[in-house]
């Protein structure tokens, strides 16, 4: 890596400071040798490059992460592993060594087997075991394990669908106005309030 480059730099600038606004305080573990190892293989790419290159293997090993994290989950889903990739959330710089970290722990905690090949059980050990690790890793895991659950609850990528395994049932489910709204609604609220939540 060359720090020299312009867009090096921009680029570790701007991982630096996703990590600065995540609102997170840094506490003593955050300095201990486990987080500032893991801190800088994430911010200077220092693991190998197939986990950021290779997309099949991303999707497996992510699609085995989201379904350990949210069980019931259909890991033939489509747009289950889409928001690790979204440019439009700060995490995705980091899904690569998520991945790396995922395969890593698995293979050292379940005698080299990948993550994606372990029992459901088993994943969710190496999960834990990785939010029980070091502050930069279980900050990295925590988040990555919100951004699956809000997507996959919220349905962000699918709002009219919602989510069957929660029993919500979208933006509208199919229901009529009446349906879903109380009958005399402009008698209990006031004059600018209308029965269609419309102002006059």
């Amino acid at each position: 890596m060359d720090f020299h480059r312009s867009t090096t730099r921009d680029s570790l600038w701007a991982r630096l400071r996703t990590l600065q606004s995540s609102g997170a305080t840094l506490g003593p573990s955050a300095f201990t040798p486990g987080a500032v190892l893991a801190a800088l293989r994430m911010l200077l790419d220092l693991y190998p490059a197939v986990f950021r290159q290779d997309t099949a293997l991303q999707d497996r090993v992510l699609r085995a992460f989201a379904t350990t994290i949210i069980p019931g989950a259909d890991i033939g889903e489509p747009d289950l592993v889409r928001m690790y990739h979204d440019t439009d959330y700060p995490f995705y710089p980091y899904t690569g060594f998520l991945v790396y970290d995922l395969e890593t722990r698995a293979g050292r905690l379940r005698g080299g087997v990948s993550f994606e090949g372990i029992s459901a059980d088993d994943r969710t050990s190496v999960v834990q075991d990785a939010l029980n690790s070091d502050d930069t890793t279980s900050r990295l895991y925590r988040g990555a394990i919100l951004m699956a659950q809000v997507s996959y609850y919220a349905g962000i990528y699918h709002p009219e669908r919602g989510c069957e395994l929660i029993e919500f049932p979208g933006r509208n489910g199919g229901f009529s106005l009446e349906e879903s709204s109380y009958p005399w609604a402009e008698s209990a609220l006031g004059y600018e309030t209308t029965f269609d939540g419309n102002p006059r």
